[in-house]
């Protein structure tokens, strides 16, 4: 078991980031600290953390555990504010009439 098992605190972080051929992609990444302006969703004792301006752009969205034959990861699927996505599925542009309307 690694170390990162062994810490309770331990929550999925998930933050929007300019980049990709689209303009914006998701990244993730463990993190043990929630910032103040972050918020924390917990289900089945498992808790996501997203920062309030990451969370306009993928309010709706849902976070899946895919697994895949080269792998198998954390992804953020189904966001309802991505307008079109590249061919890997890492890149998306935003709606912005779907942000403007939450």
């Amino acid at each position: 078991m690694s170390d990162r098992d062994k810490d309770p605190e331990q929550m999925l972080r998930v933050m929007v980031d300019s980049g990709g051929c689209h303009g914006y992609q998701n990244k993730l990444d463990l993190t043990s600290k929630a910032e103040e302006d972050d918020i924390v969703f917990e289900k089945d004792g498992a808790r996501v953390v997203i920062d309030e301006v990451s969370l306009q752009f993928l309010r709706g969205s849902t976070v899946d555990f895919v697994e895949e034959l080269i792998g198998s990861t954390f992804q953020v699927v189904s966001n309802p504010n991505a307008k079109h996505t590249c061919g890997c599925n890492i890149s998306y542009d935003i709606d912005l009439d779907m942000i403007t309307q939450n």
